[in-house]
């Protein structure tokens, strides 16, 4: 059975797979306050949730975070509500906005917006994150398919 997003988001559904890349994080002014790598699968499973992400994080120093979020589909929009709070639409078939604020921290909120290439092996991720409605740092991701 085919997930009901290849009808309902066929832009979105365009990201599943494995990705690979790198995301630097930069304050306001534009100095870098971190920089690692990420492998992300992006899944939509036919039961339990319509999408769900998985993350892991690798720093130069050899820490490791990982993270597993799934959201559901409604009113057009994928809601995540556990871990993060929030959604995503798409606005064309190249790109996808996310909105979200964390649930252990809802003072920050996160604006994100995705590109992907006309082809599907390339995506760019920008990430405006906000504390108490002022910016404070800002996330660039550049991702590639992984194809191994």
């Amino acid at each position: 059975m085919p997930n009901r997003l290849q009808t309902l988001m066929p832009g979105f559904i365009r990201h599943e797979g494995r990705w690979i890349g790198t995301y630097t994080i930069i304050d306001p002014s534009g100095a870098q306050l971190d920089r690692y790598e990420v492998r992300i699968l992006a899944e939509f499973p036919t039961e339990g949730c319509d999408f769900r992400l998985n993350t892991h994080n690798i720093w130069p120093d050899g820490r490791e975070t990982t993270g597993r979020y799934e959201a559901h589909f409604r009113d057009g929009r994928l809601w995540f509500e556990d871990q993060l709070v929030g959604a995503l639409w798409e606005i064309d078939d190249f790109s996808v906005y996310l909105r979200f604020s964390f649930e252990h921290d809802p003072s920050i909120t996160v604006c994100e917006m995705i590109q992907i290439s006309d082809d599907g092996q390339h995506r760019a991720r920008t990430w405006h994150w906000f504390r108490d409605q002022k910016l404070f740092q800002i996330t660039l991701a550049e991702e590639r398919r992984d194809t191994a």
